[in-house]
C-alpha cells in the first residue's frame, strides 16, 4: 500500500520485515516514526531515525542476516506481538517482538531475547 495511515499495524510490521530481509535500510527505516523508539536491541535505547539508520546499517550489511515470524498476535488496532527467528550465520535465535504502531509507523519496538 502507498498511503501508509490506511495500512494495519500487521502490514507495517511485514514491510519492516520485508525490508529488514531485503536488506533495504531506507525502505526499514521508513516503517519507523521520525522519533521511534526501539529497547533490547542495544544496551541502550535507540532513539530517533538517524539512530535507528546508524545502529541498522552496518547489522543489514550482514548478508547471512535475516528474521522470521513465526506467529503475530494484533491485538486492538496498534499493538502487535511477533515471535520471531533472527537468523545469523545459520544460527537462530529466539526473539519476542512488541511493536507499536501509530498511523502506520512504529513508534516504538522492543525487542526480548529468548
Amino acid at each position: 500500500m502507498t498511503d501508509r495511515t490506511a495500512r494495519s499495524a500487521l502490514d507495517t510490521v511485514q514491510a519492516q520485515l520485508d525490508a529488514f530481509n531485503a536488506h533495504d535500510l531506507d525502505a526499514f527505516v521508513a516503517t519507523y516514526a521520525q522519533d521511534a523508539v526501539i529497547t533490547g536491541v542495544a544496551p541502550e535505547p535507540v532513539v530517533g531515525s538517524a539512530a535507528i539508520r546508524a545502529f541498522y546499517e552496518p547489522r543489514l550489511q550482514n548478508p547471512e542476516l535475516s528474521c522470521v515470524i513465526e506467529t503475530s498476535v494484533l491485538f486492538g488496532t496498534r499493538w502487535v506481538v511477533a515471535q520471531e527467528q533472527v537468523i545469523n550465520a545459520g544460527v537462530a535465535t529466539e526473539t519476542i517482538a512488541t511493536f507499536d504502531v501509530v498511523d502506520g509507523l512504529i513508534a516504538r519496538a522492543s525487542m526480548l531475547k529468548a
